[in-house]
Order: C-alpha cells, then structure tokens, then sequence
C-alpha cells in the first residue's frame, strides 16, 4: 500500500518538475494553466493526471492530435521509483514518524531540485543557477546533519576533494570541457556523501555518462551525423540515487575490481 502511494506521489512531483524544468525562464511557473504546445488549447484535469493521462491519450494531444511523445511518462515513471525506493531504503528505517516526514519533506526538496536541473540541463545543456543555490543549501543541511565528530579539517575539505577532478578538468580546459556548474555540482556531492561515496558518484557518473556517449555515437555514426552534445548532470544525478538507495562507497567499487 504505501509503495504504490509512494508511487503516486513520487509521480505527482515529477509532473510538476517537468511542467518547472519546460517553463523555467520561459513562462511563469505558477500561473497560468498547461497548454498544448502546438495547439494552445489549455488541457483539463483529465489530461493532468501523471502517468495515466499519456498513456489513455497515447502520447497525442486531445485537441489537435498533435505527438507531445512520452517523455512525461518516462520522467513521471522515474519519479514514481524513485519515491518507492525512497519509502523502502530510508523512510521505512526511520525511528519515529516525525523523523519520517522531515525526511520526505527534505528529500522532496533535493529530488525535486535535481529533476530540474537534469532536465533543464539535458534540453538546453546549461544548469540554471537558481536551482543550483537551492541544491547547495539543502547538501549544505546533510552537510551538517552528518557530522560525528571525525576531524573538522577533514569533514570540510571532503566536498573539495571529490569536485577537485572536474576543478581542474575546468582549469585546464578554460571551461571548454565542462561547465562550471558540473563543478559546484560535485561539490554538493561531496557535502552531502563526504569523500568515499562522493567519489563512488564520481566514478558512476563518469562510467554510466561515457557509456551512453559510446552507445551515442555509434548510433550518429550510423545515421551520419557527428557532433552531439550529451549533457552531463543526467548522469550526475543517476549516480547520486545510485550510491543513496544502495549504499555504495569508494571501496564497494574497488572490491568489485579486486575479485
């Protein structure tokens, strides 16, 4: 029962992501109601409802039968798991009810923030910095929540040592091998994590990213296109839930390489 209202509600909050992520710098995010895109006809109700809308329409406008496609399925989908595997591997865990709920009120928060940057990223390749403050701020929370007394020069310097690879791929590159903002994004990664599982996202990203660019490539090759720029905080954001719900660090991955 709560997987399925995870679900539910993990799916709720991925359709209003992607409706920030497509009006962001566009159109005002709280006012007004959805639209088709190719039609303007404002939609109803009906055709809001997450993941059931796009599947009883088809992935076609009501009004023009115009393809909006299914990508508000798939991101719905992910959100929808993604809030399963939330409920299962850390709310679940909590000792009190109260801890329960601040937990999903900050995860919300993070989940939410990421979508919109990974999304916005992967349509326009750029990272919007409002969102990118209120992602520092909420990594800056678990930052602190984290701390157990291990020494103070340590605990600050780990959102440093895991951004330092993509700092100096910055450096060098003058900004030309990856935006700046991959950067500060690495250094949410290390205040959230600390040091061994911020580069246990680290590596995931890069392998996961460089995967898909591979596969990417071959696919242009065969269609005769070259050139193609593949946004990188997908694959961010990926590797994040990936170490969070299973719990890998640093030395999961080298004993995997060990054996």
């Amino acid at each position: 029962m709560f997987s399925i209202l995870s679900f539910i509600f993990g799916a709720s909050i991925g359709s209003f992501v992607q409706v920030i992520a497509t009006r962001l710098h566009v159109a005002p995010i709280m006012k007004g109601r959805s639209k088709c895109l190719s039609c303007g006809e404002a939609l109803r109700i009906s055709d809001l409802i997450p993941v059931v809308s796009c599947l009883t329409l088809k992935g076609r406008c009501r009004y023009c039968k115009s393809t909006f496609g299914y990508s508000s399925l798939v991101v719905e989908s992910i959100f929808g798991f993604v809030f399963v595997a939330l409920y299962h591997f850390v709310l679940a865990g909590q000792s009190t009810l109260l801890f329960s709920f601040l937990y999903l009120l900050y995860y919300t928060l993070l989940f939410g923030t990421l979508g919109v940057i990974a999304l916005y990223d992967k349509a326009h390749t750029y990272i919007p910095m409002s969102f990118l403050y209120v992602y520092a701020l909420l990594t800056l929370v678990m930052f602190f929540v984290r701390y157990n007394g291990e020494p103070i020069l340590i605990f600050l310097l780990a959102p440093l040592l895991v951004a330092l690879p993509f700092l100096i791929i910055w450096l060098i590159t003058k900004g030309k091998g990856l935006g700046f903002g991959d950067v500060l994004l690495f250094l949410g990664v290390g205040a959230f994590f600390g040091v061994s599982q911020g580069i246990a996202v680290l590596l995931i990203s890069i392998w996961s990213g460089a995967l898909f660019g591979l596969y990417i490539k071959y696919i242009s090759s065969q269609k005769g296109k070259v050139g193609i720029a593949i946004p990188f905080v997908p694959f961010i954001v990926f590797a994040f839930l990936f170490v969070l719900f299973f719990d890998i660090d640093l030395f999961s991955i080298v004993s995997v390489f060990a054996r």
